[in-house]
């Protein structure tokens, strides 16, 4: 009886160990299946929507814009059915503006700002076994 308790403790504790580091190993990529994303940009500003199915992990998107030095005051709504799904608005040097995160009933919503770096705005999503995810950016350009 004590070799099967013994035995059974070290395949838990393996288990455990195993899991653990596939999380790790596993942290920073991003897998997103059944998306849909649409924009609309003008000279004073635009849009971009996304629909994604189903989601896992976090990348670093872009918006492509033409020029740098240009703040996106950006106006953001956010939801999913299952699990989580946060957004992150970035400035030019990487750093978060807004934090928006929704949960399944609990839809969110704010405004922040971009700034165009290299022709490019980002922004940062994170999914946690997140499932029928929609989010919306309207954006005017200000100049800095």
């Amino acid at each position: 009886m004590v070799g099967r308790g013994l035995l059974r403790t070290v395949l838990i504790l393996g288990l455990g160990t195993s899991l653990v580091t596939g999380l790790v190993a596993c942290e920073g990529g991003y897998v997103a299946s059944g998306s849909r994303e649409s924009s609309r940009i003008s000279g004073q500003g635009g849009w971009v929507e996304s629909r994604i199915r189903s989601a896992n992990g976090s990348a670093t998107q872009g918006i492509e814009l033409d020029g740098s030095g240009l703040r996106l005051d950006t106006e953001v709504t956010l939801e999913v059915e299952e699990g989580t799904f946060t957004i992150e608005l970035l400035d030019g040097e990487g750093n978060v503006t807004l934090t928006l995160r929704a949960t399944p009933g609990n839809p969110a919503s704010g405004r922040g700002y971009m700034e165009v770096d290299f022709d490019e705005a980002q922004y940062r999503v994170t999914a946690e076994e997140a499932k029928g995810v929609y989010y919306r950016m309207d954006f005017a350009f200000v100049s800095e």
